[in-house]
C-alpha cells in the first residue's frame, strides 16, 4: 500500500532517474529583487531602484497576479516565478523588456535583458538576505540522555570530505533555523519540544565543522521531534552510496507478540516455522526500529509504526546508522516462541511493494447492493479523476449503501472532498478551520486571505453565501480549539466550507455511507475523513488517521543549503481537535489483523459490509 513516497524518489535520484518536464521559457529581467515598505527594488547601475511597470504594465497587476497564485508568499513568487506570471499575463517576451524604475526622484525606462540564469541568481540572492536572519543567544553546555542521538554521525569528524561545511558556517545556519522556527513556523509548541535544547546538542558537537549528509542527518532526526509531518528535511541529502539501498527480501511487519517477517509475493510468513523476527546482525529488532523511527515526525502512534516499518526497507543506511557494516547479506535471528535458529539473508534492491496492495481507484456495484469506491494512493484533483467521482456516483444513485475506501491515501488535493461531500449534505457544511502563522509586520494582508489553495477563507471573504455564513457561524458559536494560538503570530480563522450543488449531476444519497480509513491516510486525506464525516449519514471506519494538515513551505539554510520543509498554518477539525498529533479517530475502529497485512483478508471491508446490510 505504498506511494511514490519521498523515499522513492530518493532511491529515484540516487539511481540518476530523470523525469521528463515540459520545457519552460524561464528567462526573467531581474538577477537581484529587494523588498521595502512592500514593494520591489532592483538593482541598475549598483543602484537600487523602485519598480513602476514592466512592459507597460504597472508594477502592481505583477504584485496581485504573485499574490493570486501565493498569496501567503507572494513576494517569493514574485522574484522566482517573474516568468509564470508574464505567460499569465499573456505576454510577449523578446530577447529583452523595457522596464520602468523610480531613480533620484525620476521616472526613467530601459530595456533588460531577459536571462534563464536571472531566476536562480534572483532566489538565491532573497535566500541570501532572509539567511542572514538568526538567532543568537546563550548556549546550553549539557548533553541530555534523551537527545543525545542527535549528534549521531556516519561520516565522521574529519574535515577532509567533499561537502564539508565549516562549524561556523554550521552555527549559522542552526541560528538561522532556530529564527525560521520562532518566526515562520506554526508547529513550533505542538508537542513542547524543547527545541533549543536540542539545537544546543547539535551544536556543541560540531568540533572542526560536519559533512553536509551528516548535517541533513541530525536535522532530520531534529525536526521529526514537532509531531508535524509535513515538517522535515528529505532522505535525499542522506543516501551517499548504493549499498545504502539494499532491503531486507521481505517486509517487517509489527504485532503485540513482537516483529514478524512477511514473504509479499506469496502472502505469507518469511520462515513459517519461524515467523518472528528477533535480531539483525545481533541488534535486537526493537533496537533496530527504535533507530528508524528517529527519523519519523511524532504525529499518532500508529502513523509512526507505519512509517518506521517502512524506514527498515532501507535495510543497509539501517545497518550503517547502527554501526554495521554493510555487507551483501546479514545474519537474522529468527523465533517462534520456543525456539529460535539464526540464518543468512542476502540483500536485495530496494523493493517498495508493500503486503497489503490495492488498486488505485476502483468502483464496483458488490453483492447485497452496494456500492465501493475506492481511490487509495492520491487524492487526485485532475479534471478526469473528479469526473470519474461523479460518474461513478451517478451509477451509485440506486444502491442500499455505499463503501468509499481511502485506506493508504497519503494525500494531494482537498478536490476529491469538495466533490463527493455535496452528495451527502442539504446545507454548507465547514470541513476544516485554520489559522495562518504570519509576521504581520513585513506581509501584505491578501483581500481573499492566505489560504485560497485550501479553497479556507476568512469569514468576510466576498464570495460567501449567506447559507455559507450562517454554517460559519454555528461553527463559531460551538468551536471550542483543544489548543489556540495567538493573535499577535496568526492570522483570523480561514474556514473550507463545502455546499449542496446540482453541478456534474449531483444528488441527495440518502442511504448510509461508511468511509474505510487507516494511518496511511494524510493531509488531504485527513482533511477528507473529518470533511465526509459532515455528511448526513456517513461514519467512518478503520484505525485513526495519520494526523497532518500543515501548508508546508520549504526554505533552504543559508550555508549547508539544504531544505528544511516548515508548516505554516495550525489547522483544526471541525470539532475543534487538530489534526496534527491526533488525527481523525473513526466513528468504528477496527484495526488490521495479522491476515489482512498479510493481503489475504480484508475485515474492515468485510465490517462495512456487515454494516450496511443489517
Amino acid at each position: 500500500m505504498k506511494k511514490l513516497s519521498f523515499l522513492i524518489i530518493a532511491l529515484l535520484m540516487l539511481a540518476g532517474v530523470v523525469v521528463g518536464r515540459e520545457k519552460k521559457d524561464k528567462r526573467t529581467p531581474f538577477p537581484k529583487v529587494e523588498y521595502r515598505e512592500n514593494l520591489p527594488y532592483v538593482e541598475y547601475q549598483q543602484d537600487w531602484v523602485k519598480l513602476i511597470s514592466i512592459e507597460g504594465k504597472p508594477v502592481g497587476e505583477y504584485i496581485e497576479y504573485a499574490q493570486d497564485m501565493e498569496p501567503s508568499d507572494w513576494k517569493f513568487c514574485f522574484t522566482r516565478y517573474l516568468h509564470y506570471i508574464m505567460d499569465d499575463m499573456k505576454m510577449e517576451r523578446g530577447k529583452s523588456v523595457k522596464v520602468t524604475f523610480e531613480q533620484n526622484g525620476k521616472n526613467i525606462t530601459k530595456d533588460f535583458e531577459m536571462k534563464k540564469e536571472n531566476r536562480d541568481l534572483a532566489t538565491s540572492y532573497m535566500e541570501k538576505l532572509i539567511g542572514e536572519n538568526r538567532i543568537q543567544r546563550k548556549h546550553s553546555s549539557v548533553v541530555p540522555a534523551d537527545l543525545k542521538y542527535l549528534q549521531h554521525r556516519l561520516d565522521g569528524y574529519a574535515p577532509a570530505q567533499k561537502d564539508w561545511i565549516g562549524a561556523e558556517e554550521a552555527i549559522h545556519d542552526l541560528e538561522h533555523l532556530e529564527w525560521q522556527i520562532v518566526n515562520n513556523y506554526s508547529y513550533a509548541d505542538l508537542r513542547h519540544f524543547d527545541y533549543k535544547t536540542a539545537l544546543d546538542v547539535i551544536r556543541m558537537d560540531l568540533r572542526d565543522g560536519i559533512s553536509n549528509r551528516d548535517f541533513a542527518l541530525q536535522l532530520k532526526m531534529f525536526m521529526a521531534n514537532f509531531g508535524d509531518g509535513h515538517s522535515r528535511v528529505s532522505m535525499r541529502y542522506i543516501f551517499a552510496e548504493k549499498s545504502e539501498l539494499l532491503s531486507f527480501p521481505f517486509q517487517v511487519i509489527k504485532e503485540e507478540e513482537g516483529f514478524v517477517a512477511v514473504n509479499v509475493g506469496e502472502k505469507t510468513f518469511y520462515n513459517k516455522d519461524y515467523p518472528q523476527l528477533l535480531s539483525v546482525n545481533g541488534i535486537p529488532t526493537e533496537e533496530f526500529y527504535d533507530i528508524a523511527e528517529r527519523f519519523i515526525p511524532k504525529t499518532t502512534s500508529k502513523f509512526v509504526e507505519r512509517n518506521a516499518l517502512d524506514y527498515l526497507s532501507f535495510s543497509g543506511l539501517m545497518l550503517k546508522l547502527a554501526g554495521k557494516e554493510i555487507n551483501k547479506s546479514v545474519t537474522l535471528c529468527f523465533g517462534n516462541g520456543e525456539k529460535q535458529i539464526t540464518e543468512e539473508v542476502d540483500l536485495q534492491k530496494y523493493n517498495p511493494q508493500g503486503a497489503m496492495e490495492r488498486s488505485h481507484f476502483k468502483k464496483e456495484i458488490m453483492d447485497g447492493n452496494l456500492g465501493y469506491l475506492a481511490f487509495q494512493e492520491h487524492m487526485d484533483d485532475e479534471n478526469e479523476f473528479i469526473e470519474s467521482l461523479h460518474k461513478a456516483m451517478g451509477e451509485f444513485k440506486n444502491t442500499n449503501g455505499l463503501i468509499i475506501d481511502i485506506r493508504g491515501n497519503g494525500g494531494g488535493s482537498r478536490a476529491p472532498l469538495k466533490a463527493l461531500l455535496p452528495y451527502f449534505i442539504k446545507e454548507p457544511k465547514v470541513t476544516n478551520v485554520a489559522r495562518y502563522r504570519i509576521d504581520a509586520d513585513k506581509d501584505v494582508h491578501p483581500k481573499n486571505g492566505y489560504l485560497p489553495a485550501r479553497y479556507a477563507y476568512p469569514f468576510n471573504y466576498e464570495a460567501y453565501t449567506k447559507a455559507e455564513r450562517k454554517a460559519i457561524k454555528k461553527v463559531k458559536r460551538s468551536f471550542k480549539p483543544v489548543r489556540s494560538v495567538g493573535d499577535d503570530k496568526f492570522t483570523e480563522y480561514h474556514y473550507m466550507v463545502v455546499s449542496p450543488t446540482k453541478e456534474h449531476g449531483t444528488y441527495y444519497y440518502n442511504k448510509p455511507v461508511i468511509v474505510l480509513v487507516d494511518e496511511g491516510c494524510f493531509s488531504a486525506s485527513d482533511i477528507f475523513a473529518a470533511g465526509i464525516r459532515q455528511g448526513d449519514s456517513v461514519r467512518l471506519l478503520g484505525n485513526t488517521t495519520g494526523g497532518g494538515s500543515g501548508f508546508s513551505k520549504s526554505r533552504r539554510l543559508p550555508n549547508s543549503r539544504i531544505k528544511v520543509k516548515m508548516s505554516r498554518i495550525y489547522s483544526y477539525q471541525p470539532d475543534g481537535n487538530m489534526y496534527d498529533g491526533h488525527g481523525v479517530i473513526p466513528d468504528i475502529k477496527k484495526d488490521y489483523t495479522l491476515t489482512d497485512r498479510f493481503g489475504l483478508t480484508d475485515t474492515q471491508l468485510s465490517k462495512a459490509k456487515l454494516l450496511l446490510t443489517k
